[in-house]
């Protein structure tokens, strides 16, 4: 059955529902999106009393249909603070925040210390909202160590000026820069405080982003100058912190907490990842960097748990074709889409 089929399917239940607020918030919904017996729906609205209500019945309606299994419903809201429109110049120092009102909510996902798998989460977290309808920028910031251009399939595409703007590469919704597409692929970055901070502003400033719904910034491990000034220079949504189950990620991770902290960034929380590894033949977990430790830490930093990812071939495999997980593997899809949830409904809340 094809795709739009489904949606107006979906679209003639909701329809039913005798409630003053349900047209006006049917005019609201973003997307649906349906996956076998699977119904997600994306609407435009926070959360209020009223709208909990709504989709509520939604969701009941919907969930008795003999030929769904499972609802869920995803709230967005685009709402951007007033920001002086004086975009700095290149001489300029770091003194105001600068407008970028045009690229929606911003999220930072770091880690702190590299080899977490902080950028293939990244690539399949903005690829996987991207397949949702929404527009998405993906900044790869990881001067040091770019490698988005080639999760993409991106590493042999020349880059194009246009009107003195740096034109992004454009997969669907998705829209991607990165500084290892200004160079070649084997040649060391070797900049100091001051050129790294350059990079970085002619990645926000320079790059024809257009208008965007959500924009990913793929950080440097660690937590040094990128970090800080990136903190104090661009309105953040939330910040989304990268690790691995074993100590020795943990600590970093919690470093990486303690600098959004205090630069007073919305945590939006953490995400483990190679969280396990499940054997194909007999199907047994083997928790082969230890556990438990990701979910405790949450705990006492009081930030949310978003969620694991097993530690899955696919996953490197796909990152190494130029193929996004979420778009290779059903599964993937799954796992990502759970994670995006969560991090929408920690976007929206107070």
């Amino acid at each position: 059955m094809p795709n739009k089929i489904k949606k107006d399917y979906i679209l003639n239940i909701i329809k039913q529902i005798d409630h003053p607020q349900n047209s006006g918030l049917i005019q609201m919904i973003e997307n649906i999106n349906v996956l076998e017996q699977t119904v997600k729906i994306i609407v435009n609205s926070e959360l209020t009393e009223g709208v909990k209500n709504v989709t509520g019945l939604w969701q009941s309606l919907i969930e008795k249909d003999s030929k769904i299994k499972d609802c869920s419903i995803i709230f967005t809201k685009h709402t951007v603070p007033a920001l002086k429109k004086d975009t700095p110049s290149k001489s300029d120092s770091f003194l105001n925040k600068y407008d970028l009102s045009h690229l929606g909510k911003i999220i930072f996902i770091a880690s702190g210390k590299g080899g977490v798998g902080k950028s293939t989460i990244s690539n399949n977290i903005a690829t996987s909202i991207a397949e949702m309808g929404f527009n998405v920028g993906l900044m790869d910031a990881d001067i040091y160590g770019p490698s988005q251009p080639k999760m993409l399939g991106l590493e042999k595409s020349k880059v194009k000026v246009l009107n003195k703007k740096i034109q992004p590469q454009k997969i669907g919704n998705l829209s991607m820069m990165s500084m290892g597409m200004l160079f070649p692929e084997n040649e060391a970055i070797i900049w100091r405080g001051p050129m790294l901070m350059k990079a970085i502003q002619q990645l926000l400033l320079e790059v024809e982003w257009g208008n965007q719904d959500y924009f990913i910034v793929d950080l440097p491990p660690g937590t040094g100058d990128v970090h800080i000034t990136l903190a104090q220079k661009v309105v953040i949504a939330g910040a989304i912190v990268i690790s691995t189950p074993q100590d020795i990620s943990l600590i970093d991770a919690k470093k990486a907490i303690a600098l959004f902290s205090k630069t007073n960034t919305k945590i939006l929380g953490l995400i483990e990842n190679m969280s396990y590894f499940e054997c194909s033949n007999c199907g047994k977990k083997h928790d082969i960097f230890s556990s438990g430790g990701a979910e405790k830490i949450t705990k006492s930093e009081n930030i949310p748990y978003l969620g694991s990812i097993p530690l899955i071939r696919d996953i490197m495999e796909s990152a190494d074709k130029g193929r996004p997980y979420v778009l290779h593997k059903p599964e993937g899809k799954r796992l990502f889409d759970m994670v995006v949830k969560n991090i929408f409904s920690e976007l929206n809340s107070n």
